[in-house]
């Protein structure tokens, strides 16, 4: 099985506290950009940075694995710059492109969680698991996910995709959305389904999954076939929506989307 991007490499070993001296890779952050070689394809093995936060990964193979965070406007060291990470996509190799993804999602939680969502009061790193414990009340912030769906529906030789209000250029993508409270991942895609574009599915198959530290979220995608009704938008949600066959389909999204995956099965079985 191929992984997909942000997968966890299968050699990768979570852990909490590096030997003594440890020495390895950094995935340095400044906001949401990491630092990255000149060539594009390295992250530093040292560094003379002041962090706002650090935080150890595990190992890759025998190799130490470190994020870390940066104040706001520090500057690239020769031979390095800021990328953000979209950019690097089958640039930096899968495995380090993998750690990237999950560096940025660990550094965003721990940021976001300096201080307890319950009482107010600061919080500190439990020492035997990835969690943040309120130094007053007790509660613990671990790291969190957000489950969302992604659907590609099959109307004989044709599938659908929408176009959001918030899609960069023209593309237009497979449907998706938030798993709520109570639901189950295929009620998810039916209801998902009904309210964007007033349709009901059938045959809701389990297709893939991609962890998208983007928005801090674990993609699962579907596939399902058309039941009944007709298109019909929700203009809050969605610009556009139709069905398009492999000949005349619109501009994609990024090829290393769970999306774009959903759209190349259909392609390939057309094939």
């Amino acid at each position: 099985m191929i992984l997909p991007p942000f997968s966890a490499p299968r050699d990768f070993k979570d852990a909490l506290h590096p030997p003594n001296d440890a020495e390895g890779m950094w995935f340095i952050f400044l906001k949401d950009q990491l630092l990255i070689s000149d060539d594009r394809k390295n992250v530093p093995l040292h560094h003379d940075f002041t962090f706002q936060r650090t935080l150890y990964l595990g190992t890759l193979g025998s190799q130490h694995l470190f994020a870390a965070e940066v104040e706001p406007e520090t500057k690239a060291p020769c031979g390095f710059h800021w990328s953000h990470l979209r950019s690097l996509f089958s640039i930096l190799d899968e495995e380090k492109y993998a750690i990237a993804g999950r560096s940025l999602q660990l550094i965003h939680w721990d940021r976001s969680n300096q201080f307890c969502g319950c009482c107010g009061s600061s919080t500190v790193l439990r020492k035997h698991e990835r969690c943040r414990e309120c130094t007053a009340c007790g509660q613990l912030a671990y790291p969190k996910l957000s489950p969302a769906v992604m659907v590609l529906i099959r109307r004989d030789e044709k599938i659908l995709l929408a176009r959001g209000p918030h899609f960069p250029g023209k593309w237009y993508s497979v449907l998706a959305g938030f798993v709520d409270p109570g639901e189950t991942l295929e009620q998810c895609v039916a209801r998902e389904t009904l309210e964007e574009v007033g349709i009901r599915v059938k045959n809701i198959q389990y297709f893939g999954s991609q962890p998208w530290p983007f928005s801090y979220s674990l993609m699962i995608g579907f596939t399902c076939e058309w039941l009944e009704g007709e298109i019909q938008i929700d203009p809050l949600e969605l610009e556009a929506a139709d069905w398009f066959s492999a000949s005349d389909l619109p501009e994609l999204p990024p090829k290393i989307s769970l999306a774009h995956m959903l759209i190349d099965s259909y392609l390939n079985s057309q094939s």
